[in-house]
């Protein structure tokens, strides 16, 4: 099943081809020339941990730029680079809030770059293929979430800025947005400016909001049809009682090891 979106004038194609069957939940997205394929994949039990292991890795294949690098004996991608592991860090970002309190199970969320054609950035793709796959997985994950970036030339706001556009943009702002009732909520924001007031922030938010929401609503739809049945997950709660006892056997100590001049053992 193929599923189209137009966002500022650019048709993004969402694709449920017979990819990474194994996987929780998979999806091909393309932009353009830029293709990039999402898994999501979650261990069947907990992990005897205290955290939650996610994994999220942006994967760049030389292939992708129609490059072969290296020498001869070298011509396979080796460690990841710099742009790689910021675009599997703002995935991070985005995702990771939304999955439930004490969820232990093990989640890796592999984004590759399959094509890149220099105009289309494969971070905002990568970002939407993943909420994608996430939501449509039987992960239990609160989804989904919407990004754009934001530019602006001449004092007018561009979404989805080409490369070209970015090196004469003011500002270059990431916003990834979820839906909480009726309104849309900043989810995650990264930002690289010259110089920019927050007024200039606010209303850039402002400008994206109306195609964050756009976007998710647009991956709800596609949920209801290509998303599985979310596998059972009874979130764990301490006893109310045994919270007070916590906080108040820590608090006097918290305070004194925080704000006192002498910090001794007790």
């Amino acid at each position: 099943m193929t599923y189209n979106l137009e966002v500022s004038g650019k048709k993004i194609t969402f694709d449920f081809k017979n990819l990474a069957e194994q996987a929780n939940g998979s999806v091909f997205v393309k932009l353009g020339e830029t293709m990039v394929l999402a898994t999501a994949v979650c261990s069947k039990q907990e992990r005897d941990v205290d955290f939650f292991p996610l994994t999220v890795e942006f994967e760049e294949k030389y292939y992708a730029a129609g490059k072969i690098l290296g020498s001869r004996y070298l011509r396979r991608e080796s460690r990841p680079s710099e742009e790689a592991i910021l675009t599997a860090r703002l995935i991070d970002r985005a995702i990771r809030p939304r999955f439930p309190k004490n969820f232990f199970q093990e989640v890796q969320v592999i984004t590759t770059c399959l094509s890149w054609d220099g105009e289309n950035d494969p971070d905002i793709v990568g970002l939407l293929a993943s909420s994608l796959a996430l939501l449509i997985s039987d992960i239990p994950w609160q989804g989904p979430i919407g990004a754009v970036r934001v530019g602006r030339i001449n004092g007018q706001f561009i979404l989805n800025p080409s490369y070209e556009e970015r090196e004469k943009s003011e500002i270059d702002l990431v916003f990834a947005g979820i839906e909480e009732g009726k309104d849309i909520l900043i989810n995650m924001i990264e930002a690289e400016t010259r110089e920019a007031a927050e007024e200039t922030v606010l209303e850039a938010w402002d400008f994206a909001k109306p195609e964050i929401k756009k976007i998710i609503d647009f991956q709800k739809e596609i949920a209801k049809k290509q998303g599985k049945e979310k596998m059972a997950f009874v979130e764990k709660t301490a006893e109310p009682e045994l919270k007070n006892e916590v906080k108040q056997f820590l608090k006097n100590k918290l305070e004194k090891a925080l704000y006192g001049k002498e910090r001794k053992k007790e």
